[in-house]
């Protein structure tokens, strides 16, 4: 786990939110961070800061984001993956 991600843990915890549900729908990862870009553009966050930390942690794409980087920090974003969800 590399240091504080730069953007605040509530919008990382949004991010895996949001890559849960489209990967819910049968979405297909495209090797491109193409649902990461999305959502930081959309909620008017930093893009690139943002996916250098995501490659320092291990992503270099939308679904490493959730294999790579979300079991190092859902518990501290407070994130429950949708198959531990009760």
């Amino acid at each position: 786990m590399n240091y504080e991600p730069p953007i605040s843990h509530e919008s990382l915890r949004g991010l895996f939110e949001y890559l849960d549900r489209t990967s819910m729908t049968g979405y297909q990862c495209d090797h491109e961070f193409t649902l990461t870009n999305r959502f930081l553009i959309e909620h008017y966050l930093s893009v690139e800061p943002m996916l250098e930390w995501l490659g320092d942690n291990g992503a270099w794409r939308d679904c490493e984001v959730m294999f790579n980087v979300a079991p190092q920090w859902e518990e501290i974003v407070g994130h429950i993956p949708p198959d531990l969800d009760p």
